[in-house]
């Protein structure tokens, strides 16, 4: 039976986007991600062109990940104690003043790796803000559909900034027209955040009233304390990081992808990676269904999804020359005016944004519902930075076995391990619970 979505969940959806505060923070956050994304792909880009290396490359996600280490560990308790609207506001301002700077000084990679520290600290507090705010702005019965919005705005920010945005700016403008663009799209979700007058944070369980940076080693040691005590919970954080470190993977490896493997300029990523988009707005539409049948077995399924589709993609060029041998009337290349390179490209980055639309957001629901909330800002930006400390030596691994290897070897590899992640969550996870619990809220030491 196809899916029929229940007409409760649409008629929620709507009245949320037509609530202007709410709406105000979507925009906010589709805007501010899509421009994070898509200056990353850009400088990713400008980076390859400068030195030629994935080395490079891996030490720009570096510089973008590296800050989060020492700072992550206050953002979670910063957030906690303030109110979280002017966060939103600054740290939107602060990285449209980054773009400005890239505009200025993209002609040194040392240079960009500075200012790209900076950039990524300023963006630190953006997203657990954006994850704790939702309970201030939403009823308990439209938490649901509201998680779901952030989840989707989520996925379809990085495929839009990294597959479509950039590379049709860099095409079109080249890089100074994508810094000039990013400011304006970092000011536009200040704009849009400084409307949200958020005025029941009360709402929310806060800690007790003390200096802000007071306790933040008890505070974390207590925020992994819940994580660790609910293997779901901390399953739900592993798939999480795994989905931050694949997004980050594609990053680095699409321009060598383009270049090295099927031959094509990095900046028609956007034409040759579209449907990946397409694929991920399929597997989101169907994703509530999906889901009915546990949250945990969609997340095994993407995952393995995305490992099978690695592997195509390694396996991109044995698989044209067999098609070039193959009768005349199934040759692609005959009624496509591309390779058949970028033919099978395309035809196996559907299944792969399908497959990476059934990881995220369950995994991110998960936690949403077992986080308690007097530890939402912690728990998210442990979820941050665990991401980002974890990815570390992983990404600069890739960097350097791309230049030392080939890029089909790596994505070999790639898909071993997300194939191993997807056996790891079906054991660690075993039976899924019927329903999640309500966690009361536990008193939090300073």
């Amino acid at each position: 039976m196809a899916y029929q979505p229940d007409v409760r969940e649409v008629v929620r959806s709507r009245a949320l986007l037509s609530d202007r505060r709410f709406r105000s923070l979507w925009l906010s956050q589709g805007i501010a991600q899509t421009a994070q994304n898509a200056i990353l792909f850009s400088l990713l880009v400008v980076i390859l062109g400068i030195t030629g290396s994935s080395i490079h490359t891996s030490l720009l996600i570096l510089a973008f990940i590296l800050p989060s280490i020492p700072m992550g560990f206050v953002v979670g308790v910063v957030l906690d104690r303030t109110n979280k609207g002017p966060v939103l506001v600054v740290t939107n301002l602060l990285r449209a003043g980054g773009c400005i700077l890239f505009f200025f000084f993209h002609g040194n990679e040392w240079i960009i790796y500075g200012i790209s520290m900076g950039f990524a600290t300023a963006g630190l507090f953006f997203n657990p803000a954006v994850v704790a705010l939702i309970p201030s702005l939403v009823s308990r019965e439209r938490l649901v559909p509201a998680n779901s919005l952030y989840n989707f705005t989520l996925t379809a920010s990085q495929l839009v900034g990294i597959v479509f945005v950039a590379p049709l700016i860099l095409k079109s403008a080249g890089a100074d027209g994508m810094f000039i663009a990013g400011a304006v799209l970092f000011a536009l979700a200040a704009a849009l955040a400084a409307r949200l007058h958020i005025a029941h944070e009360e709402r929310e369980p806060r800690l007790p009233q003390g200096a802000i940076f007071g306790g933040i080693p008890t505070d974390f040691r207590e925020s992994w304390r819940v994580l660790l005590s609910d293997r779901y919970s901390f399953l739900a954080l592993a798939q999480l990081i795994m989905s931050s470190t694949l997004v980050l993977f594609f990053a680095i490896l699409i321009p060598r992808y383009m270049r090295d493997v099927i031959e094509v300029a990095p900046d028609s990523a956007a034409f040759v990676f579209a449907p990946t988009g397409i694929g991920a707005l399929v597997g989101l539409r169907f994703l509530p269904w999906f889901t009915k049948k546990g949250k945990n077995r969609v997340v095994v399924i993407g995952l393995l999804g995305i490992a099978a589709c690695l592997v195509l993609l390694a396996l991109v060029e044995p698989l044209a020359d067999l098609l070039k041998q193959a009768p005349e009337p199934i040759n692609p290349t005959r009624f496509l005016r591309i390779s058949l390179l970028q033919a099978l490209t395309m035809a196996i980055a559907g299944p792969m944004g399908f497959a990476y639309a059934l990881l995220n957001a369950p995994a991110q629901t998960v936690l949403h519902e077992r986080a308690p909330p007097e530890m939402r800002g912690r728990i998210f930006a442990t979820q941050v930075v665990s991401a980002n400390f974890i990815s570390l030596l992983p990404l600069l691994i890739i960097g350097a076995a791309t230049d030392w290897l080939n890029v089909p070897v790596v994505l070999v590899l790639v898909a071993a391990v997300t194939a191993a992640m997807a056996v790891v969550s079906a054991v660690v996870a075993g039976k899924e619970p019927d329903e999640e619990p309500e966690r009361a809220p536990q008193e939090v030491g300073t």
